[in-house]
């Protein structure tokens, strides 16, 4: 069958509230039980940075990781529609609660290649199945130093995904305006650190810059996590609020008041 009659043959996908949130543990398969590698973290944490940065410009909305409405190829049990987790998309639609395929723009997988199924399902499948649903641009990232692939960038004809052309070493993106990507030199490359993302023709900042940022605002976290404990140890010694009170004014919840204090009732 072809890819045209099957696309002229989608059935309608229905907008309904997500609540199923997946693991705990950011960027964990729980389907095939694997977790991010260091490379797959590094990356990710350079283009969520880059694309929030990009999407508030334009007003558009990053996801990461987040549950996404998607069609089936196939019908699974009677479903013709489940939830995946993309990578990174850029979404056109703020209110994620209820997002689908529909509004992306924009879908990009980090390939795990630890494990042949999951660089068969982060690639092809992931392909496959964004094609099926007409998400305008769909990009591969191989993040390992000893990988010779670096980027595959696809576009969406109105029929099927075909690659997209460099243009003096960049890909431009036809759906995101003033979005390029780039592959760094072969002698630039770290584990997870192979591309440039720019914007409007800049590059919006190296990778030790973006670490540095990191660290810097877990520093300020902390600060402010630590201050946070110390009011509310101070609150509890007064004796005037009782721990729901505190929570309350302090905004979070009984149990993490009394992990703070060891409050025992």
């Amino acid at each position: 069958m072809s890819t045209r009659i099957i696309q002229e043959n989608r059935p309608a996908i229905q907008r309904w509230e997500h609540t199923d949130f997946g693991s705990e543990i950011p960027y964990f398969d729980d389907e095939l039980e694997m977790s991010q590698s260091i490379e797959h973290e590094i990356t990710i944490n350079y283009l969520s940075y880059s694309f929030k940065f990009i999407g508030k410009n334009l007003g558009l909305t990053c996801i990461s990781d987040h549950p996404v409405w998607y069609l089936l190829i196939k019908p699974e049990k009677g479903k013709t529609q489940k939830v995946i987790y993309p990578d990174l998309c850029m979404s056109k639609e703020s209110d994620v609660s209820r997002i689908t395929s529909e509004d992306l723009l924009f879908c990009l997988e980090v390939v795990s290649t630890e494990r042949k199924e999951k660089e068969i399902k982060d690639s092809q499948l992931m392909k496959k199945l964004n094609e099926y649903n007409r998400v305008p641009e769909f990009v591969l990232i191989y993040p390992k130093l000893d990988d010779n692939r670096t980027i595959e960038y696809f576009i969406y004809d109105g029929n099927q995904y075909i690659p997209l052309e460099k243009q003096n070493g960049l890909y431009h993106s036809r759906a995101i305006k003033g979005l390029s990507i780039r592959e760094l030199p072969g002698d630039d490359w770290r584990d997870g650190e192979k591309i440039d993302v720019l914007y409007n023709g800049k590059v919006l900042v190296k990778y030790d810059e973006l670490w540095d940022m990191v660290d810097e605002e877990k520093q300020r976290a902390e600060q402010a996590e630590n201050q946070l404990k110390s009011s509310i140890k101070k609150a509890i010694q007064r004796g005037k609020l009782t721990i729901e009170e505190i929570a309350e004014d302090f905004e979070v919840s009984v149990g993490y008041v009394r992990e703070v204090t060891d409050y025992i009732l």
